[in-house]
């Protein structure tokens, strides 16, 4: 082998090594971008976490106002039941005494106008 011979296969070794550091070297700088994005994605993977966190505290909090709330209307709707039946019970007794209760009005006309003659009366003398 000659010394040019030589000094080309030097040449093109050294011309394969500066490649391969080359490419080493955007192998890193991959990698580096690859390792930077993964910490993106775990501090995004992390805040999402803490959201879910937060809305399940959230949500479970409304699920007791609504329970809340249930048992509120269904008391409610009892007790309204239960005024409806009072009123028709209500209603019943009026029902059945009405004619007693005409009967006293009746009365009570009366005697209003027995009053009223009778002032009428006494004004007069």
């Amino acid at each position: 082998m000659t010394f040019e011979e030589m000094q080309a296969l030097i040449r093109d070794m050294l011309a394969v090594q500066r490649e391969l550091q080359e490419s080493q070297l955007r192998y890193q700088e991959s990698q580096l971008r690859d390792r930077e994005g993964i910490n993106r994605n775990h501090e995004d993977i992390l805040l999402l976490i803490e959201q879910t966190k937060q809305l399940a505290t959230v949500q479970r909090s409304i699920q007791e106002d609504q329970i809340r709330d249930r048992q509120a209307i269904e008391l409610l709707i009892e007790r309204g039941k239960q005024q409806e039946n009072m009123i028709d019970r209500l209603i019943g007794y009026s029902l059945s005494y009405e004619s007693d209760k005409l009967d006293l009005e009746r009365r009570m006309t009366e005697l209003e106008r027995k009053r009223a003659e009778r002032n009428q009366a006494e004004r007069n003398q």
